[in-house]
């Protein structure tokens, strides 16, 4: 993991990538990167504002909305991005050689399905 989060940027941490994953090559809305990580506005603007200092994303004013702001990967941020969907579509071969395909499918499916539960219910076990 520090392979690739390190690669050219030593400001790049861990931290960072599900956001920077999550914008994509298409851009996204600050406010639906926070509801899509399930945290605060304010702490996406804060992750946000980092990966800016990286020269990883850009944010701009949107076209549709003068009061929201639009998230883009720079060049090097989609160069970056890129390398990171080529790293994990690698280690994911790999995992399905050791394991076989149906066994890795089907750890991916129990996952999602814990994750899912995890979503959906408090500590105490009841539907959030």
């Amino acid at each position: 993991m520090k392979k690739l989060c390190r690669m050219d940027n030593p400001d790049f941490n861990n931290a960072h990538i599900p956001f920077f994953m999550s914008i994509g090559t298409s851009g996204i809305t600050n406010n639906a990167l926070a509801a899509k990580m399930n945290v605060s506005k304010q702490a996406a603007s804060k992750i946000v504002k980092e990966l800016e200092a990286t020269n990883m994303v850009r944010s701009e004013k949107s076209p549709d909305d003068a009061r929201a702001s639009m998230l883009y990967l720079t060049p090097q941020g989609e160069k970056f991005y890129q390398h990171l969907k080529n790293q994990v579509e690698n280690l994911e071969n790999e995992y399905k050689k050791v394991v076989g395909v149906k066994n890795y499918e089907a750890a991916i499916d129990v996952m999602l399905k814990l994750v899912k539960f995890h979503e959906e219910y408090n500590c105490a076990g009841q539907p959030v």
